[in-house]
Parts: structure tokens; sequence; C-alpha cells
């Protein structure tokens, strides 16, 4: 398959990346001389996809969540026995403001938030001269407006109160911008997307696939209304206790009705089917192997390990230490369970080489096909599936359980097909929030949902710390408090204009 709107472009060059604000844009003389045509418009917009989900080099979107979300969890047990880049992540670290992961979630954020407010300007100023089509002008200006959300609503979702920049901007006039109340940035997001989803496809040929749909759209517009629904934790954070749990429903119920998707029977199938062919794909990051401009991925090492990768005869991919998965997540399944199984490696061997023996440490391999493995390890062919119908229904559920639309039969009837697809006893009934939680924990493990599913219950400190007094026995983690559901502002930036920030409470 070709993925054609992950082609690295020309105009990936043509940005500089500072560690700064990250908010300069080409120089004047570049934009009019680049903006002169149709196909320099779709390489702008291509570029914006792949800065927003694929990063600014070889870690995007879904390394991220997979270091932050699952990562920071009751998942995973993974404090480090050497100095690592995620070292403070799961140990709740007050030092990590210079951690590599949490710098990256913000300067890749803000690049793409750039070159989206670029492209948006050049279409106000050029795009009647360029376009002949109306329907492509505004195609273009929905996806761009997407993409924009899509970053902040992330931003959010790590920071809290982040500043809000619509335009492009020198480092001078960004260095004036402050951290915007939360409730402003979401302002731009929902408006954002509300005006996107109209002007959006419904779904489009396998030659653009990667491209975000109408429902891609109302799947992110869903998540965003059951964020700000979800409990403050009494922090400057992405929750805000609306209680607008009926408004998600709606959008997440119109891609239910729309017909395009479908609730996969055979769970293993989810992972191993990419494309349009695939009818779990709501909203997908696409990664393409051996291909000449390397548009493959690596996420899956952050949650594999050496000897596993070598058990199943692929190369070295830099996953010298495993992050152990909890012990009490493990057991959490029954012995049939096929999510288990398809899932977590609980023993593997390695038949020769460095790592030649048998290992009984469990980790994740939901992704790890060893199939879809290209030249090295940041090309792997894998996509990473950002919302999945599965999460559609669950999320709908949830809202449903929160007096947001639909009934307990509906929450009971979806939980008993995942566990029927999952090959355990199909007996739900009276299904409660707690309840849907651990099973969108067995459901959604290393997609890098657990952390903010434990934010939205309102139990993450107690959960956390609950987890902590069970799994660490070493006593390398600190105590989880409501100020560590937000992560520190990069330290780089704190410093690059003294005074314009202020720093999240609770970190050094």
């Amino acid at each position: 398959m070709k993925k054609y709107i992950y082609l690295l472009t020309v105009v990936l060059a043509m940005t500089s990346c500072t560690d700064e604000l990250n908010q300069l844009p080409l120089s004047q003389g570049t934009i009019e001389n680049f903006y002169a045509t149709p196909g320099d418009f779709v390489q702008a917009r291509n570029a914006t996809y792949s800065v927003a989900f694929h990063g600014m080099g070889t870690y995007g979107y879904a390394n991220r969540v997979l270091n932050l979300s699952e990562v920071r969890s009751d998942n995973l047990l993974a404090t480090t026995q050497a100095s690592r880049d995620w070292e403070g992540i799961n140990s709740f670290y007050t030092s990590i403001s210079s951690n590599t992961y949490v710098k990256e979630a913000y300067l890749s954020n803000y690049n793409a938030i750039n070159k989206a407010n670029q492209l948006l300007e050049k279409i106000a100023e050029k795009g009647d001269q360029i376009f002949t089509d109306p329907a492509e002008k505004a195609s273009m200006i929905a996806e761009a407006r997407f993409l924009r959300a899509f970053c902040y609503f992330d931003l959010l979702r790590w920071f809290g109160r982040v500043p809000l920049m619509e335009k492009t901007m020198t480092a001078t006039e960004a260095a004036k911008i402050p951290r915007t109340p939360v409730v402003d940035v979401y302002k731009l997001i929902i408006s954002d997307l509300e005006q996107a989803i109209p002007d959006l496809a419904p779904s489009y040929d396998a030659a653009n696939y990667g491209r975000v749909t109408k429902y891609g759209a109302k799947a992110l517009l869903g998540l965003v209304y059951m964020t700000r629904s979800s409990p403050t934790y009494n922090i400057d954070g992405a929750t805000l206790g609306l209680n607008e749990w009926d408004k998600a429903y709606q959008q997440l119920n119109d891609i239910k009705l729309s017909g395009l998707y479908a609730f996969g029977t055979d769970y293993e199938t989810i992972f191993k089917v990419e494309g349009i062919t695939n009818k779990e794909n709501v909203l997908t990051i696409p990664y393409t192997q051996s291909l000449p401009l390397a548009v493959g991925g690596n996420f899956m090492v952050e949650l594999g390990y050496e000897p596993y990768f070598a058990s199943v005869n692929l190369s070295a991919q830099g996953a010298l230490e495993a992050k152990p998965i909890s012990t009490g997540f493990l057991n959490l399944f029954a012995e049939t369970d096929k999510r288990k199984i398809y899932g977590i490696a609980t023993s593997y061997t390695v038949a020769t080489g460095t790592y030649k023996g048998s290992y009984t440490l469990p980790v994740f391999k939901k992704y790890i096909d060893a199939t879809r493995y290209g030249n090295g390890r940041e090309d792997w062919g894998v996509d990473f599936m950002v919302t999945r119908y599965t999460d559609v229904l669950m999320l709908m559920a949830e809202c449903t359980l929160h007096g947001g639309g639909g009934s307990q039969a509906e929450v009971d009837d979806i939980v008993n097909k995942v566990r029927t697809r999952a090959g355990v006893a199909a007996n739900a009934s009276n299904i409660t929030l707690d309840d849907l939680f651990t099973e969108r924990r067995k459901e959604f493990f290393s997609e890098g949902t657990r952390w903010f599913d434990l934010i939205r219950s309102g139990k993450a400190v107690t959960t956390m710390n609950a987890w902590k007094a069970a799994e660490d026995t070493e006593g390398k983690i600190r105590t989880i408090e409501n100020n560590s559901l937000l992560y520190p502002i990069p330290l780089s930036e704190i410093l690059a204009v003294p005074g314009l920030y202020d720093q999240n409470p609770g970190y050094d």
C-alpha cells in the first residue's frame, strides 16, 4: 500500500526547528516562492501531517503516547536499572522537565501547529487564485484545522495551560505569549473541529489512506468533550468537570450511524489488516516499510525487549532494558483471553547469539509483526490506530454511564461483544464505570490509552497509589499526587524567556 501523505516533502526541510519557542516561520522569500501551485499546497499539507503524526524525526505520536501514557500508567512497572530516556516517567520524578520525551511532546506539537497556521494563512492569501475546485480548497482548510486541533488537544492533556498561537509568529512575537487558560485553548480546538467536520470527506480511497476523515474528526471531538467533562482534581489541567457527556455521545454515535465501520470479530486480525479494508480503523497513523523516503516507524520498540525481538529473528532494536508488565495487570486476564495470548509474550526462547536462552519476563508484543519489518529498527510498516471502532463503542458506553445517552443494555451488549471476541465469558450485566475501565484496560493495553482513562475515571491518584503499594517493592516510585497528573513545561521553554511561563506545581 502506498501511503502518499506521509512521504517526506521538501517542505519538511524548509522550516528550521529550535529548542526555544519553536515558532520561527519560514523566511518570507521562501514562502512566497513556494506556495505557487496546487501541488505546493499539497506538499505543505503533507508536511503538516508528517510532523503532527510522525514527529520531527523517527519519534512520532505513537512513540509519545506509549511513553507518556502507557509507561506512566499502572500497566507497567517501568523503573530503570540504568539511565534511560524514560527514567522518571513511571517513577513520577519531579525532576523531569528536561526529559527527552516531555520536551518532544511540546516541540513537535508546536512545530506542527506552526505549519498548520502557515498553511491556513497561505490558503487565505492565495487560495482563490490557486484552487479551481472550491471543495479542494475547503478540504485542505479542514485538514489543517483538524491537525491544529489535534496538536493543541495533545498539548492540553500533557501540560494543561499552553501558549495559544493562532497564526505564524516570529520568535519576538512568540516571546510575548504567556500560557493561555485551558478554556481558551479549548475554544480554538472545538471551533477548529466544528468548522472542519462538514468539509472533511467521509472516507478515502487507498491512495489517500491516512488523511483524516469526517469521522476521525468526530472521534477526536467526542474525546475532547469527554475530557472536558471529567473531574478536575483541582489542578489546571485538561479536565474541567463540564458534564458534556451528551455532546460526546452525539459525536461518537454519528460514527456508529455512518455504517462505515464494523466491530472486528477476530482480535488478532485488527492489528494485522491495514488500510481501508480494516473497518476498525477510525483514525490511524500509517507507516510503510522499505520505501526510499523512510516512512517506516519504530514505536513498537518502546514497549519491547531485545531478547523477545531476537526470539522472532529480528535484528537489534535498541530495547536493551525491558519495561516489565505489572503483576496486577497480568492477573486480570483469564488464561483463555485472546488479548493476553496475542498481545503479551509470557515466555520466549532465543536459539543462538547474544541473547541465547529462555525468558519468562512478560512483555507487550501486540504491534510486533516481523512480516512488516523493513530496513532496520526505524523502518517498521505497522500502522498505529489512534482510535479504533471498538474504542468508539466503549467510549459511547462510558458516556451512557454518565447519563449522556444510550441505555444500560447497550453498555452491557458492547462489553459482552468485547468479551466474546476475547474468548472469555460474556456475562456482563449492569456494568459500572469501574467495570468498564477494567475492560478497557484489558482491551487497549499498549495502545497508549490507559493514562487518559485513569484521569477520566476520576480515580487516577488513588488507583496509581494502590498500584505503587502493591508493585513497588523496591521503593523507587514517588507517591502520586494530583499535580503528578500533568507533566512539567520543558525547562528549555521556561529558560528561553525568563518570567514568561510559570512551571506546573510540584516540579523542580
